[in-house]
């Protein structure tokens, strides 16, 4: 998965509502270092039809489809 790729998520839970199977496009990882030296790897996404993005957790990944490359 790289930069701009189009993608979907599947239906992951009855608690995720705000991503099951909604399309997005992927804008890449977004680290958080915390000040205890530990770095978590989260990505940004920006589904369609919202104007801010949605940070994820790695975990959600699994989840993801690429339906158009952007390359």
């Amino acid at each position: 998965m790289k930069v701009g790729d189009l993608i979907k998520f599947d239906n992951i839970n009855g608690h995720t509502t705000t991503i099951n199977c909604k399309t997005a496009v992927y804008l890449g990882e977004d680290f958080i270092h915390r000040s205890d030296g530990v770095v978590v790897e989260n990505h940004k996404v920006l589904l369609l039809g919202e104007t801010t993005p949605t940070i994820i957790d790695k975990g959600l990944l699994r989840w993801i489809t690429v339906i158009n490359e952007s390359r």
